[in-house]
């Protein structure tokens, strides 16, 4: 994965959203790094987003970049549908499909998950990243709700010039 230059750009959070503006930089500049001078499989810090839930970064062999959300199955805002439940993973989870979708347990979620994009954008400029949907609930156990989704890198026609995608 092509690195960044740097994080020069202004780095903002959006309204509702559990993150500090230092935090997202923290965010930004680990993934930078990790980007830079890792490899497939390199994990980034845990971060402490909304109460009982932490945010990493993976780097992934296909030129993906990862987003793993790890919550507290005590501290669910609602109940969600896992497609997979291994041991105790609480009373607010179900299995079952579809899964849930991070971004609909609450707003403060939906805007905690596009900084989560926005500051993997900005780790690996001039590229961009594609963002799906949201985040789903992959997996539960031992007390713990697993959400993940891929981001791919966007370089455009096959090239390495820079391609606008503004996440803002």
């Amino acid at each position: 994965m092509p690195p960044s230059d740097g994080d020069g750009s202004p780095v903002e959070t959006r309204e509702g959203s559990p993150l500090s503006v230092d935090e997202k930089r923290a965010m930004v500049r680990e993934l930078d790094r990790a980007v830079r001078y890792g490899g497939p499989g390199l994990t980034t810090s845990s971060w402490p987003t909304v109460p009982g839930c932490e945010a990493t970064f993976a780097l992934a062999e296909d030129e993906r970049i990862e987003v793993r959300l790890a919550y507290d199955a005590g501290r669910l805002p609602g109940p969600v549908t896992v497609p997979s439940v291994d041991g105790d993973a609480g009373d607010l989870v179900t299995r079952g499909q579809p899964p849930t979708a991070f971004v609909d347990l609450s707003a403060a979620h939906g805007a905690l998950y596009e900084d989560l994009t926005d500051a993997a954008g900005r780790a690996v400029d001039p590229y961009a990243v594609t963002v799906p949907d949201t985040p789903v609930a992959r997996a539960a156990g031992d007390g713990v709700v697993s959400f993940v989704a891929g981001l791919e890198l966007l370089t455009g026609s096959g090239s390495s010039e820079r391609r606008l995608f503004d996440l803002e």
